[in-house]
């Protein structure tokens, strides 16, 4: 995390020095205009420390706070290091793993306050990241872990049979109330008392019997492989990515990344396009792309323009790593688009 620690005594500042020792953290020791520099901080930052009183961190960026999906973690030290508080963002923005951290580098006690850990449950945001899925609706976060906390089902619905198996393993492993319910398909879900859902799936618009009671987790596993003629605009570009995944019913939060071929280093813009929407962009020499297949035919113009039979297609293959391809190549104006599916896989560390 990219950290900022703030500290206004004489031992807070000290302290403050000496753990800047051990960690890497920017110092604001004392600074004269303090609220101007939290405030630059606040979005500069990832995680915020203060050493001094609560009151006055919590004074301070109450005019600054956005919503779970922005602010930055925040934590809180008494200036003798005896304890650290999650202040803010404890699960989303790593507050409450921050504080742990802090906690065993200075021989303090973390002081965590949100339920799920108090009571030694998941969180469906800790569940999101263990398994990388993206979620589409933060407000519906209290919803689910209302649910959990207290102890009412909820019913995770996973179209990936792998994907679901693995989390069926983990979180189906634990005494969790009255527990989770685990189905492959919405239409399984027969005579069930579940009023919450967790909906784990690619397509836009999955049918539940209660929309306001459900959450839907994106699964970030597509890759999607760009090819362009030279000087494609960036709403050329745009336009063709998002009209394919409409087609397709499919969220783009469930993209991972681009990817194309490396003679299109410097398609400003593709690259606009890809740094407008945040994507992460591979590029691949023709040799890379050669021994990938191309599922919709092999192209004697992009052959004659790049050295290999196809961008778009082989490209997506290349980066989600297997040869079978989930949207074939699209074709829109200057734009080709297809798309592979990442192969599931269960990252180490298992704890949830």
């Amino acid at each position: 995390m990219n950290l900022a620690i703030f500290a206004l005594t004489k031992n807070g500042i000290q302290l403050a020095r000496n753990f800047s020792q051990r960690i890497d953290v920017d110092l604001f020791t004392n600074p004269k205009n303090f609220k101007k520099h939290v405030r630059y901080a606040f979005k500069k930052y990832d995680g915020l420390i203060f050493i001094m009183a609560t009151g006055i961190v919590v004074r301070t960026i109450a005019p600054l706070l956005k919503n779970k999906a922005e602010d930055p973690a925040v934590v809180v030290l008494d200036e003798k290091g005896k304890y650290v508080i999650s202040l803010l963002s404890g699960h989303l923005g790593g507050a409450n793993n921050l504080a742990k951290d802090i906690a065993k580098i200075i021989g303090a006690k973390p002081v965590i306050t949100t339920a799920t850990d108090v009571n030694n449950l998941p969180c469906i945001e800790d569940i999101a990241e263990r398994f990388n899925l993206a979620i589409e609706d933060f407000k519906k976060i209290k919803i689910v872990n209302s649910a959990i906390v207290n102890g009412r089902p909820v019913a995770f619905v996973v179209d990936d049979a792998k994907r679901l198996k693995a989390i069926k393993k983990e979180a189906g492993s634990r005494e969790w109330g009255a527990g989770f319910k685990f189905y492959k398909s919405i239409f399984q879900i027969k005579h069930n008392k579940t009023d919450v859902f967790v909906i784990i799936a690619n397509n836009i618009l999955p049918h539940t019997p209660h929309p306001t009671s459900r959450i839907l987790l994106r699964p970030k596993d597509l890759a999607v492989g760009i090819g362009c003629d030279r000087g494609v605009a960036l709403k050329e570009v745009e336009s063709a990515y998002f009209s394919v995944l409409k087609k397709w019913d499919v969220s783009p939060l469930s993209v991972r990344n681009l990817a194309s071929i490396d003679v299109k280093k410097n398609e400003t813009g593709l690259l606009k396009f890809a740094g407008k929407y945040n994507l992460p962009i591979s590029f691949y020499s023709k040799d890379e792309l050669a021994d990938m297949p191309l599922p919709s035919g092999f192209s004697k113009f992009v052959m004659g323009k790049v050295g290999v039979g196809g961008v778009c297609e082989p490209a997506a293959l290349k980066s989600a790593g297997t040869r079978k391809i989930w949207i074939k190549k699209q074709k829109l104006g200057r734009v080709t688009i297809a798309a592979a599916k990442v192969p599931f896989t269960v990252a180490k560390n298992s704890d949830i």
